[in-house]
């Protein structure tokens, strides 16, 4: 069984984090999430693989190669416009002659599943899940197992049930997918619905591991949930003095120097220096090359590479991306906050603050709690950050 995963978009939604890396590369326990689909089909002896590429595609396809170091044999579609889901899944129709399973390439997921979907699996089937939130994604109606109908992003939902966007798939679904696309219709979910009037859809609800980032402040539940398969690995130095407790992965080169405190689930990558008496608590993961520097402390946050995070510096439930230099007596505070998403106001209710690649933060710098801070940033000594900063500014 082939597998395509649709790997084209940008994700919009997680600027700015998304300017120079498409939302399927952003790392989440340091590695990026779509690569936790590529081990989860291979894991599933699913290893013949489509992705389906757009947007700087050059990064997905430079990490993935032919997916000789993943296990699996991996080809490219190119999406030339990115017009919606469907016309992603038509770009791979010449690589398709069987049943085949399709993938978002933007979720991180577990073998389990996958092995989900295939062990209840025969004809048309869609994996679903339960959401908090359902009206961010296509609502499920059920009838005996099958589905009766897929409803878009509902204002009101009729239900928690929804599309994973996993499906095992039969080919003439590409027949279905050309006659929408005459009607200008480009989306998986009405392609969908209109195939439920020929055929049925079997349901399979799983409560195996499939969590979404829409917006940057998931990318905070997102990590966690990624690291909670962490192992103890511990492949750098650790100095005297230095205390590790649970599950803690040590890349190559790091160094942990005395007097540091690391407790898991943790992942520290290649060639860190972390301290001396630095404290790394649980939910987090630091990216390769990054320095953690004496007496600061970094809690369920997600920090990527090449970052600088000085001394008596606070970084928790936040999100750091490349390069980010931040000076010494920084501070993230954490507490509920009020975001703007379309025409509703949500309410995150513990978030501290997310910076964006190659920013620099001087010293004593506070941020308050869910504010988002543009790539490329310069952002003074001593300034009390209250609002979002656009990319490409300076706050003296």
């Amino acid at each position: 069984m082939k597998a395509v995963i649709l790997a084209a978009g940008e994700g919009t939604r997680l600027r700015p984090f998304t300017a120079s890396e498409p939302k399927v590369m952003i790392p989440v326990a340091n590695k990026p999430i779509l690569q936790f689909i590529v081990e989860s089909l291979v894991d599933n002896g699913i290893t013949d693989i489509v992705i389906v590429v757009g947007y700087q595609r050059r990064s997905i396809m430079s990490h993935f190669g032919n997916g000789d170091v993943f296990g699996a044999n991996i080809e490219y579609v190119n999406e030339e416009k990115q017009l919606g889901t469907a016309h992603a899944l038509y770009q791979a129709k010449s690589k398709i002659k069987d049943r085949f399973i399709v993938l978002p390439g933007d979720n991180v997921i577990s073998k389990h599943t996958i092995s989900d979907l295939l062990d209840g699996s025969d004809g048309y089937s869609v994996l679903i899940t339960t959401s908090e939130e359902p009206s961010k994604y296509g609502v499920i109606s059920m009838d005996n197992g099958l589905v009766s109908e897929v409803i878009e992003k509902p204002e009101k939902s009729p239900s928690h049930l929804i599309s994973t966007g996993i499906y095992a798939l039969e080919p003439n679904i590409f027949d279905y997918i050309e006659e929408m696309m005459d009607s200008q219709v480009y989306d998986m979910t009405t392609v969908i619905d209109r195939m439920i009037e020929d055929h049925d859809l079997k349901g399979i609800i799983t409560e195996s591991t499939w969590i979404d980032a829409v917006h940057p402040w998931d990318l905070i539940p997102l990590n966690s949930t990624a690291l909670a398969s962490v192992v103890k690995y511990t492949g750098g130095t650790i100095e005297k003095g230095v205390v590790i407790k649970g599950n803690v992965w040590i890349g190559e080169g790091a160094e942990i120097k005395g007097g540091s405190y690391v407790e898991g689930p943790v992942i520290i990558g290649e060639g860190c220096e972390i301290g001396p008496h630095a404290c790394i608590l649980p939910s987090t993961s630091i990216g390769s090359d990054t320095r953690v520097q004496p007496f600061s402390i970094v809690k369920n946050s997600l920090v990527m590479k090449g970052v600088e995070i000085g001394p008596n510096s606070i970084v928790e439930r936040s999100v750091i991306g490349d390069g980010v230099h931040i000076n010494g007596n920084f501070s993230s505070n954490v507490n509920k906050a009020q975001k703007v998403v379309g025409n509703d106001i949500k309410t995150i209710e513990r978030i501290g603050c997310m910076i964006a690649e190659d920013t620099v933060i001087g010293s004593g710098v506070t941020v308050k709690e869910g504010v988002i801070i543009g790539s490329t940033c310069t952002v003074g000594s001593g300034t009390m950050v209250r609002d979002n900063i656009p990319s490409f500014t300076k706050v003296l």
